[in-house]
């Protein structure tokens, strides 16, 4: 999973992550962290705002912001 370069398209970014993590089983947080070292360094802040309830609301606040 960490070889995995975030092509500027969450859309095509995330559904790879999650293929990948089938196998791999990362926790959900290791699996955040490692998504979001590969998001443009202006977005990490605006993520870091508020904590997330679930996978989904964290999902769609990424969305936002990249």
């Amino acid at each position: 999973m960490g070889t995995v370069k975030y092509p500027g398209d969450i859309a095509r970014f995330f559904p790879e992550i999650e293929n990948l993590n089938i196998h791999a089983r990362v926790s959900r947080i290791a699996c955040r962290k490692m998504s979001e070292d590969q998001f443009p360094e202006d977005a990490l802040p605006r993520l870091t705002l508020r904590g997330y309830v679930d996978n989904g609301e964290w999902l769609e606040a990424v969305r936002t912001v990249t």
